[in-house]
């Protein structure tokens, strides 16, 4: 029995309740119940009495990502740039009672989807698992409107901000537009999900619904790592001052190229972006493979490079840097984890307009794995406020096979109307995607862009 025990045992026999207001604690007693010493120990234990009647579970510290994230947050002018919006399209006979039993079994196996982020009293941030509650899954008749209203619909969910002080929970809201199709909007912080721990999510919820539908127990054991066990045991590591003298020397004398926008930078910006999408057809998968393994590196290697020589012909020559996002699992019991631990990993790439594309190439090659057994964030080694203009998601292997039982299953992303940076591209086996800032540059540009990427990927790999 821990100490908090023992006490409310002990108030609960006094008939002592308590109660929370804000950060103040209350308590109504019988008269001469609250001895001096018995106060001692309620001012003593306040912390954790507010912790308890306020429903939280666990305080740990934050992890440097969570950390990151948190600050960037707090500065962004449009914080919903930092939602992570998913639409599940579901054909057929939906049990609806089911899909919310999912969706609480969901939240309640992974802190991270349910959670708080506070400062505590020495300003600190800390993250505060909360206890499970059912998860609000209001169903809206669409039936006989135009699409645009479920479009409508879809999308002022995912320009709507979290509030992390308050919780993580996912904003779930299901659509039924035709009497056997619905649409399951599902709309998680990346605070919480990363691209990884989204297909963690998508994969267990399918799961957890066939389980509910079925009447039967979930094929799914329990997560290997809770958001706290991460930051705890990210705060034991060392080895940040090992890891400078690698990207300092990688970074030395770059001469960074600038893109060309369509007007200046405001001087303070708005946030605002919009995202550009593309198909990637399979002859382009086939292509960047087949030009891997002729070069011994992976297919990232090859995309990275094409994408520093098409940025390098658009800024007129010079070195190129972009952040590449890098997943940072490296340990198995991280593979079921739903927090974010990606980190961005910096790719310089030097003269990269002039150098044969094969030794561009090979110099990524080289690169990458120097990069990952060195990992550090881009914005730790280049210092708060400086990054380039453009970061770099890829995606090797498909997205999860995710199919709801009985049900036919297309799952989507919706973007907020909001951009993060400058420029974000993403590539996949089958779909490429540009997020912008529209301060900077205009829609028909931005396609541009992406278009003459693809088309570059596929020359290059030609050549």
């Amino acid at each position: 029995m821990t100490a908090i025990d023992a006490l409310l045992g002990k108030l609960r026999t006094l008939d002592v309740r308590l109660a929370a207001a804000g950060d103040a604690l209350r308590y109504d007693a019988p008269s001469g119940t609250l001895s001096p010493g018995l106060l001692t120990e309620l001012r003593h234990h306040k912390p954790a009495l507010l912790a308890h009647l306020s429903g939280i579970l666990g305080v740990a510290p934050v992890s440097a990502q969570q950390e990151t994230m948190l600050s960037a947050v707090m500065q962004a002018p449009r914080p919903e740039v930092f939602n992570v919006p998913t639409r599940i399209w579901l054909t057929g006979r939906l049990d609806v009672t089911a899909l919310g039993t999912a969706i609480d079994a969901l939240v309640r196996r992974h802190a991270g989807l349910r959670s708080r982020f506070v400062r505590d009293h020495t300003g600190n941030w800390v993250q505060q698992a909360l206890a499970p509650q059912p998860v609000p899954l209001p169903v809206e008749d669409l039936r006989g409107r135009p699409p645009q209203d479920v479009e409508q619909a879809c999308q002022a969910l995912a320009d709507t901000p979290f509030d992390l002080r308050r919780s993580t929970v996912p904003v779930c809201r299901l659509f039924q537009v035709d009497d056997d199709r619905w649409a399951l909007m599902l709309v998680t912080h990346h605070i919480a999900t990363d691209g990884w721990a989204l297909s963690v999510v998508l994969r267990e919820l399918a799961e957890l619904y066939r389980a509910a539908a079925g009447g039967t127990e979930p094929r799914l054991a329990a997560p290997s790592a809770q958001p706290a066990d991460y930051a705890r045991r990210q705060r034991g590591q060392t080895g940040t001052e090992r890891k400078l003298p690698f990207w300092r020397a990688h970074l030395d004398g770059a001469s960074l190229a600038q893109l060309p926008t369509d007007r200046p930078a405001p001087a303070r910006s708005t946030g605002a972006g919009d995202t550009v999408r593309r198909a990637v057809p399979r002859s382009t998968r086939a292509a960047v493979e087949a030009f891997a393994r002729s070069h011994e590196v992976t297919p990232c290697a090859v995309a990275v490079a094409a994408l520093g020589r098409w940025l390098a012909g658009l800024s007129g020559g010079g070195d190129i840097l972009l952040k590449l996002s890098y997943a940072n699992r490296e340990h198995r019991e991280l593979e079921s984890l739903v927090s974010c631990s990606r980190i961005g990993l910096g790719v310089l790439m030097r003269d990269a307009g002039r150098v044969p594309f094969g030794e561009l190439v090979e110099q990524v090659g080289r690169h990458l794995p120097a990069a990952i057994d060195n990992a550090l964030p881009l914005e730790d080694v280049l210092g708060a406020g400086r990054a380039p203009q453009l970061a770099f998601a890829y995606q090797q292997l498909p997205g999860p096979e995710v199919t709801f039982a009985g049900l036919a299953t297309r799952i989507e992303d919706v973007a907020a109307a909001a951009a993060r940076a400058e420029l974000t591209l993403g590539l996949g086996p089958t779909a490429a995607w540009l997020e912008y800032a529209t301060d900077l540059r205009d829609p028909a540009t931005a396609a541009g862009l992406l278009d003459g990427y693809l088309d570059g990927l596929v020359a290059q790999c030609q050549m």
